[in-house]
């Protein structure tokens, strides 16, 4: 299990994660969300995926 934290406006942080997630094969386990003003914290909990074939 990994996790991601990526903290920042919700415009950059949406765009964050969905880089990270079109360029990792992931499972997401659990997402957590903290709003501090303006800003917003997104903790993902994952799991690697690993090829068949691999």
């Amino acid at each position: 299990m990994q996790c991601l934290v990526v903290r920042g406006l919700v415009k950059e942080v949406e765009e964050d994660i969905n880089k990270f997630l079109s360029s990792h094969e992931v499972n997401v386990l659990h997402m957590a969300q903290s709003e501090h003003g303006e800003y917003v914290t997104i903790t993902l909990l994952y799991a690697q995926l690993v090829p068949l074939d691999g």
